[in-house]
């Protein structure tokens, strides 16, 4: 064999080892792109939920805004809480099944439960583990202050493998609290 064929055959081997190491760092990259992927999408799914709870947080201060004879009147209960599309009132002005007041006149209090049994049917088709709790100041000696404090339930991605140890699906409760005066 000639000096110039081992030459070539090492070349040649060489070649095809630089290959395989090109390969695997290449393949060890996209692993790492596509988790960076999985974690970008993740973390999109969340500041869309956390968006939109925003969003139905300021649509019920809108609806109190809008039913100031209500609201700002000092009629509203001190506090009441909704999860699901149940409405919990002490008092029974919100709980109660309310009337479509799109087709005929409605009070204050029936346009008041009708904008809360709409606002948590809304959140109950975006948000099924959603509760909220609206505590109000009804002194009339003050203005009427509310706060209207939403709660739900966030998946979480698993980023490395400490975190990959726990359950398959990770949750954590979050709130959010928006400070109403109607």
């Amino acid at each position: 064999m000639s000096l110039s064929t081992m030459r070539t055959r090492a070349a040649l081997g060489f070649s095809l080892v630089e290959v395989l190491i090109t390969l695997a760092i290449t393949t060890i990259g996209l692993l790492g792109a596509a988790k960076m992927q999985a974690v970008a999408i993740a973390n999109t799914q969340i500041a869309r939920s956390r968006s939109l709870i925003a969003l139905q947080a300021q649509s019920l201060a809108a609806a109190m805004h809008g039913n100031r004879s209500f609201w700002a009147a000092g009629l509203a209960p001190a506090s009441f809480s909704v999860s699901g599309t149940t409405v919990t009132d002490g008092t029974g002005t919100l709980n109660h099944a309310p009337r479509d007041c799109r087709a005929r006149l409605c009070s204050p209090a029936e346009l008041a439960a009708y904008d809360v049994g709409a606002w948590a049917a809304e959140m109950n088709a975006h948000f099924p583990s959603y509760s909220a709790t609206v505590n109000c100041s009804v002194q009339t000696t003050t203005p009427v202050a509310c706060t209207v404090t939403t709660t739900w339930q966030e998946s979480y991605l698993a980023y490395n493998q400490t975190t990959a140890a726990r359950p398959a699906r990770q949750t954590a409760t979050q709130s959010l609290t928006l400070h109403v005066q109607p």
